[in-house]
């Protein structure tokens, strides 16, 4: 009678036949992606160009010169320098400087992005490799039970029935081998291209991100504060309640202090200097970019409380998404593969013994290892909830 051993593919005794790798951790893969992408690197540069245009917030008008005859006699040179009120200036340089601020948080938020998707194609190898060690666990086993039957039917042994279930269930897991081990090529390909590494990587193992007892919970909106969008937003905000600040200060008179020889030639050199005064007399015109300014402000804190109130719904759904799939992760890890494992060591037994076929072997195992399956999809997609929920509460 043919005799095999069932090994689950949670005790990794079984492995992939695999050439020398780089591991690489997760925190690992999101630095080299960092380092390497040039979206950070444009922002990087953003936020350099803000720095840069600090030094032009102060920014005086050129001066006046004039070659001209006051009293048609002689020809004099004069110059001529205005100002703006003094406010004004002070508010352009914080007005720039709450620029650079939004170009600090314009990166942030590249870089939160980033990291999501860095974080969720990790996720994904590791699911591809946990599923991939599986199915070879499955590809090996079923090959071994459709050449035993071809064997025994050959012999007179089984049924032509046995023999064509034996293959087709082999067909079957051989097929969902092959396709795992491509979408794990082409996943670490991405993670490839994203940290610029060359060599063959390989990632750790599945495992369960966070236990029951470090579950986070928080759905009020004050906990939403550290989400990138959300800063970016307030960060917007700062800059238009600066600029209002800015646009009220244009508004007041300016100031112009110049030299000329308006007298005669030997007039005395204190007597030809001059002083005046700006009259901001199109009032229109400034008020009407306070009060732009003003509105850009409101349309910035709708902005603000409208995400405040999107993302809180979605707070909402990935606490609870996290909750469930915890409790499915649970279940298997209490209760499920332990069934499993019974289903399996049973069936072997059983058809050792000859109380049961091979079709009622193969659909024991194929039920037994769906329990496997759907186990390394619970903890994906547990995984998954408390990577969307870091990503939302500004954590990642």
């Amino acid at each position: 009678m043919f005799r095999y051993n069932i090994i689950v593919f949670l005790t990794g005794i079984i492995g992939l036949p695999a050439a020398a790798q780089q591991m690489l951790t997760e925190s690992e893969a999101v630095s080299k992606a960092l380092a390497n992408n040039k979206n950070i690197q444009a922002a990087s540069l953003q936020v350099k160009q803000q720095q840069q245009l600090l030094k032009s917030a102060i920014n005086l008008p050129n001066p006046d010169f004039f070659w001209e005859s006051p009293t048609g006699k002689f020809y004099t040179g004069s110059i001529t320098q205005s100002f703006e009120f003094p406010t004004v200036y002070s508010n352009q340089y914080r007005l720039q400087k709450q620029q650079i601020g939004v170009a600090q948080k314009e990166k942030q938020l590249t870089e939160a992005e980033l990291k999501y998707r860095v974080k969720i194609l990790y996720l994904e190898i590791q699911y591809a490799d946990s599923l991939t060690r599986q199915l070879y666990i499955q590809d090996t086993l079923y090959e071994k039970i459709k050449l035993s039957a071809i064997r025994q039917f050959k012999a007179g042994q089984i049924d032509y029935l046995q023999q064509t279930f034996a293959e087709t269930q082999y067909g079957e897991i051989h097929n969902q081998y092959q396709q795992s081990l491509t979408r794990a090529a082409s996943l670490k390909a991405q993670l490839q291209w994203f940290t610029g590494i060359k060599d063959s990587i390989s990632v750790e193992p599945l495992t369960v991100a966070l236990t029951q007892a470090q579950l986070p919970i928080a759905s009020d909106s004050t906990a939403l504060l550290s989400n990138p969008s959300v800063q970016l937003l307030q960060q917007q905000e700062n800059v238009a309640r600066q600029n209002i600040a800015l646009q009220k200060s244009r508004a007041l008179p300016g100031l112009a202090f110049g030299y000329f020889n308006q007298g005669e030639r030997n007039s005395k050199w204190f007597n030809r200097f001059r002083l005046g005064v700006t009259i901001p007399l199109w009032f229109g015109q400034y008020k009407s970019n306070i009060t732009a300014a003003k509105t850009e402000q409101q349309v910035i804190q709708n902005k603000q409380q409208g995400l405040q109130q999107e993302l809180s719904a979605q707070v909402i759904n990935a606490n609870s998404e996290m909750q469930a799939s915890w409790q499915s992760v649970n279940y298997y890890q209490q209760t499920g593969l332990k069934k499993a494992q019974e289903v399996i060591t049973t069936s072997q037994r059983f058809f050792v013994s000859g109380e049961i076929d091979y079709i009622s072997l193969l659909r024991n195992s194929n039920d037994a290892y769906t329990v496997y399956q759907k186990y390394l999809e619970a903890v994906r997609n547990y995984n998954l909830s408390v990577i969307n929920h870091k990503y939302l509460m500004g954590q990642l």
